[in-house]
């Protein structure tokens, strides 16, 4: 639970960087990884979607009423979430 909450808005590949390099921080101090490993790489990982705020605001605001929704949406708390079908 602890880990879904941390990695809120990070794709899966950019999940999929900060193990990989826990793992490369671990093998540095020559040990088994370990969950402060991770934390440490999350601590520090900027993700695209904070990256990348302003162009992909830009973007969604373009693409209203220029193009149309893949999946349906909800909103919650003022956010519009995907909602499986």
């Amino acid at each position: 639970m602890q880990l879904a909450r941390a990695t809120d808005g990070l794709t899966g590949s950019e999940i999929e960087s900060v193990f990989a390099d826990s793992l490369y921080l671990a093998f540095d101090s020559d040990r088994e990884p370990a969950d402060l490993d991770v934390a440490r790489i999350l601590s520090e990982f900027v993700p695209l979607s904070k990256l990348m705020a302003e162009q992909i605001t830009e973007l969604r605001n373009w693409a209203k009423g220029r193009a149309r929704l893949a999946t349906a949406t909800q909103e919650v708390g003022g956010v519009l979430r995907r909602i499986a079908a």
